[in-house]
């Protein structure tokens, strides 16, 4: 239902928009709309996502290396992402740069240029990059930048836009919450007209990296994205010296999934891949929450195929692992969906479980088999 605001009754100069008003009662016996991402848990489609990271720790390159996947339908460190066409906006790296950064990465993911027709970047060193400004009453007033930027998404096809850098591109007060917020909303403007989502990079204030949150300097960049992201370098145990290749990604905030998720990465031949060793895919070294979800993934695989059935890796099939776990088994009811494609993810990596095809090759069909029926250790 629509209602459209009578005349003057907003109070100034500028027309409201229709409210529309929804009638829960008409979405009885409707489906209810799944959740989209681009990457699962981490990046939803329809809002913004911030990726913060102190300055030299990578994240350009990480984001980088997201498109890359994205556009090419490759793994993103060792996970399903989303094959969808892309669009970088990097503010401080020039072409040649982002040519050699590009190069390291196909060149690590088994990849050529020849792949990447789904990838699109745009170099803004030196240029005006700011993407909205500010009115005296502190309204957020679109530039022609974001409008150049918003038509070359259109006209891509692009479902992922990754904005290079927060610092270059807003022209607020980050201590005023309502300027913060407009900002925000335009991106996310951009990630609904786009139909996919945005990824804004950004650097941690001072505090931010002290205390481990690794959030800007006003509280509200983290409230206002749907998603929050940090990549730091891990501090040293016991001592140690620290590993220059080491870093860590963290799900600090996600409205949308769990919390408090962390991938160990390590920087390799200009890429970042896991870093099985840190991380303990599979062998016992994770969270406990992750460690219980491979042991039920585990049993779960054991009970369908005590019942003669057989699942995959492919998503948008209906014997979705994760999903047919979920349904047809007894032991992993009580897990998410993405506590068991996490599960998952792992233990093909730790070798565990294996996706392996059979049938002539016009009708090849794969379905996941478990390598060794015990976790080490259980």
């Amino acid at each position: 239902m629509v209602y459209d605001a009578p005349r003057g009754a907003s109070g100034g100069d500028f027309s409201l928009e229709p409210l529309e008003i929804v009638e829960p009662v008409a979405l009885d016996g409707r489906a209810v709309p799944s959740r989209r991402w681009i990457w699962e848990g981490w990046i939803p489609v329809g809002a913004v996502t911030a990726l913060y990271g102190d300055g030299g720790t990578g994240k350009s390159l990480l984001a980088q290396q997201l498109m890359t996947a994205c556009a090419t339908g490759a793994m993103f460190l060792g996970e399903s992402v989303d094959h969808c066409r892309v669009l970088g906006v990097f503010c401080e790296d020039d072409g040649d740069e982002l040519h050699r950064r590009q190069a390291s990465i196909v060149d690590r993911m088994c990849l050529s240029f020849a792949d990447l027709g789904d990838m699109r970047w745009i170099s803004r060193v030196g240029s005006e990059n700011l993407l909205a400004t500010f009115t005296a009453d502190g309204r957020c007033v679109p530039t022609p930048f974001f409008s150049q930027i918003l038509n070359a998404a259109k006209a891509c096809g692009a479902r992922l836009v990754v904005v290079d850098t927060a610092a270059d591109t807003f022209a607020g007060n980050e201590n005023i919450r309502p300027q913060v917020r407009q900002f925000i909303a335009l991106l996310t403007r951009l990630a609904r007209e786009i139909d996919g989502a945005v990824v804004l990079l950004a650097h941690p204030s001072q505090t931010g990296k002290t205390s481990g949150s690794g959030d800007g300097g006003s509280t509200a960049w983290s409230n206002s994205v749907r998603s929050r992201l940090y990549l730091k370098r891990p501090e040293p145990a016991g001592g140690d010296a620290p590993d220059p290749d080491l870093r860590s990604l963290s799900r600090l905030k996600a409205n949308y999934a769990a919390t408090g998720v962390d991938l160990a990465l390590r920087y390799e031949s200009g890429a970042f891949i896991p870093d099985l060793e840190a991380s303990g895919a599979g062998g016992g070294h994770g969270s406990s929450r992750q460690r219980e979800a491979e042991e039920a993934f585990m049993a779960g695989m054991n009970e369908l195929l005590a019942k003669n059935l057989r699942c995959n890796v492919h998503k948008g099939q209906a014997n979705y692992a994760p999903r047919a776990l979920r349904e047809k088994t007894t032991i992993c009811g009580r897990f998410s969906e993405e506590d068991l494609m996490g599960a998952m993810n792992r233990l093909i990596k730790a070798g565990r479980v294996q996706s392996v095809e059979e049938g002539p090759a016009s009708r090849r069909r794969s379905f996941l088999q478990v390598v060794a029926p015990d976790l080490p250790g259980v």
